[in-house]
């Protein structure tokens, strides 16, 4: 190869390799903290009111699953992923979570009906078998918030699967969308969780025995 073409062949090489770089450094979001591949946090909220939350979010990879109820009548599920240690979801009711790993904790904040005041949190890590567990049956969804210390928090949704579903992309500013969400959640016909043993995770649901499985990062449903 002539000098002059091999010159110019290691200068499209070189260019090539710095929109590389360019183009990986820009993929990921400035002062980004890698989160654990596998993880759980969770927080319980103070919040002075009847919809004080406890929070749990499980982290598998990139993909994420986050679990917000008050432990009587409310309930909201995440699903999506996080990027840099970024994480920022709305639920199917208009609801939403945004929050930052910074390296121990995950701080952030937790918005109910869409228009409701933001509830801020700092979620430490929670070992297993702390975590986010749920079970079925006849239609009903019963899903609770494992803490470390083994206490146990959640509701049952006893509406049909896939009613009162409201897709992520609509717009959630109006008046009358928020409180057509809040029917929505009245339909769901919430009430507390029933007990569920610690270890075995079993419960009766509708006088029906039944085990709990505990929520990964990745699960969907």
């Amino acid at each position: 190869m002539k000098p002059a073409i091999r010159s110019l062949a290691a200068g499209v090489a070189l260019a090539a390799l710095n929109i590389a770089v360019v183009v990986i450094f820009a993929a990921v979001p400035a002062n980004a903290v890698t989160m654990p591949s596998g993880a759980t946090y969770i927080a319980d909220m103070t919040a002075d009111s009847a919809v004080a939350m406890t929070l749990a979010v499980t982290v598998d990879g990139d993909r994420v699953v986050a679990y917000g109820t008050n432990g009587s009548d409310e309930e909201a599920w995440f699903f999506g992923t996080q990027r840099g240690g970024r994480i920022d979801l709305t639920s199917m009711y208009a609801d939403r979570i945004q929050a930052t790993y910074d390296g121990s904790m995950l701080r952030g904040t937790l918005m109910m009906n869409g228009d409701e005041s933001p509830q801020a949190f700092a979620a430490a890590a929670a070992a297993a078998p702390a975590g986010i567990y749920t079970a079925t049956m006849d239609g009903a969804r019963a899903s609770w918030v494992v803490r470390p210390d083994r206490t146990i928090t959640g509701v049952m949704d006893n509406s049909a699967p896939g009613d009162h579903k409201v897709s992520d992309a609509q717009a959630a500013a109006s008046r009358q969308y928020q409180e057509r969400v809040r029917q929505m959640r009245l339909d769901q016909q919430m009430q507390q969780a029933p007990p569920m043993h610690y270890g075995t995770w079993s419960t009766v649901i509708h006088d029906m025995p039944v085990t709990a499985t505990q929520v990964g990062g990745a699960m969907r449903f």
